[in-house]
């Protein structure tokens, strides 16, 4: 099976040469909690000119990048890479949305979202507005409180050893990752 998609991609790479396109694009956004669907769609979406795609209007970051079309194959692979990644942050937040939906009503479900959720990523705004929206639920249970200050410490903690994280200076790396475990903590005292 592999000799067959390696065939097809070959004759696409052909297919694009014949045609002219000595350059591709592939479509870049920055994955995070504020990235809108309609970016997180296009992520990692290649074409063969740049205006294949729509112009940001939505305050997202985006870049389109060219690449040489004869290295399509290793771009396609970086593609479903990237897709799989957009996927996440979608599943991250629904997960995430839910735990909040549940959070005074069903607190153990809730705990089980957020740390599911917590294992694809966490973001600190996020974690304010919970705090915001959940101020009363969370003051008259102060073991509620803990055992969220655990998931979101843990889960931290596990965010700075992911891959996307290394390319960070170390220092930079570890100031952020002090400066979200005291947030985190002041969030949830």
């Amino acid at each position: 099976m592999l000799f067959g998609a390696e065939m097809l991609d070959g004759l696409r790479v052909a297919r694009y040469l014949i045609l002219g396109r000595w350059q591709l694009w592939q479509y870049y956004t920055n994955v995070t909690w504020r990235t809108c669907e309609k970016c997180l769609a296009w992520h990692g979406r290649i074409a063969a000119r740049p205006d294949a795609f729509p112009e940001p209007r939505d305050g997202c970051e985006r870049k389109l990048l060219p690449f040489p079309a004869r290295k399509l194959p290793f771009y396609r692979e970086k593609a479903r890479l990237m897709r799989e990644r957009a996927q996440a942050e979608l599943e991250r937040r629904r997960l995430f949305q839910e735990a909040v939906r549940l959070l005074s009503q069903d607190p153990d479900r809730a705990l089980s979202l957020f740390d599911r959720a917590g294992a694809i990523d966490v973001y600190i705004p996020e974690l304010e507005r919970l705090v915001e929206e959940h101020r009363e639920t969370l003051a008259g249970s102060p073991e509620l409180r803990q055992r969220l200050r655990e998931v979101f410490l843990r889960r931290w903690g596990e965010k700075f050893a992911k891959p996307r994280y290394e390319r960070l200076p170390e220092r930079l790396r570890q100031a952020q990752e002090r400066w979200g475990l005291a947030r985190i903590k002041e969030l949830f005292p």
